[in-house]
């Protein structure tokens, strides 16, 4: 059984390596946005909200040569219209293959003006139809899809990370 699994998530992982330099030129625009006074907010539920907030507490604390971000999750059944803005992103997270509330959500946002990525499990999926861009896991089990999605809150925010210290090397000023 554990070699199964092994086997499918290796396999999952394979599968996203192409979108690696998405998952990187998300962290960068990321970057850029709360360069400029945005934030970035992640929504999920169940697990996928757990790791919505993971990587908020990812990019939260400051860091040696990072300060701390405008990062937030949005709870289960928030007001978009309160919670987001323009020149906010949002990264929908589901590992589910019909989240339709997650859906929503992106799509009241797009509404907004806000940029929406999804990450998700197998494609089609409402939640990154709803979304500007998605990295969709190709796998079979939630469980699968999620420890995936971990590996790519890990990318996305080393590419965040790397842009911000550059940014305040250089010295600008983030928005606090």
């Amino acid at each position: 059984m554990i070699d199964r699994h092994l086997i499918s998530l290796a396999i999952a992982l394979q599968h996203i390596d192409d979108d690696v330099p998405k998952l990187q030129a998300w962290g960068r625009s990321a970057a850029s946005v709360l360069a400029t006074g945005g934030r970035l907010l992640a929504c999920g539920t169940g697990a996928s909200a757990q790791q919505a907030r993971h990587l908020v507490t990812e990019l939260t604390g400051p860091e040696d040569d990072r300060p701390a971000l405008a990062v937030a999750t949005l709870p289960a059944g928030s007001d978009v219209n309160n919670d987001c803005g323009p020149g906010d992103v949002l990264l929908c997270l589901s590992a589910i293959w019909a989240d339709e509330g997650i859906a929503d959500v992106a799509r009241a946002a797009g509404e907004l003006g806000v940029t929406t990525w999804a990450l998700t499990g197998p494609a089609p999926n409402a939640v990154a139809a709803a979304c500007a861009e998605a990295v969709c896991v190709e796998a079979a089990v939630p469980t699968t899809v999620e420890e995936v999605h971990l590996a790519a809150i890990h990318i996305l925010c080393a590419a965040l990370d790397s842009a911000v210290r550059d940014a305040v090397r250089a010295g600008q000023q983030l928005p606090g």
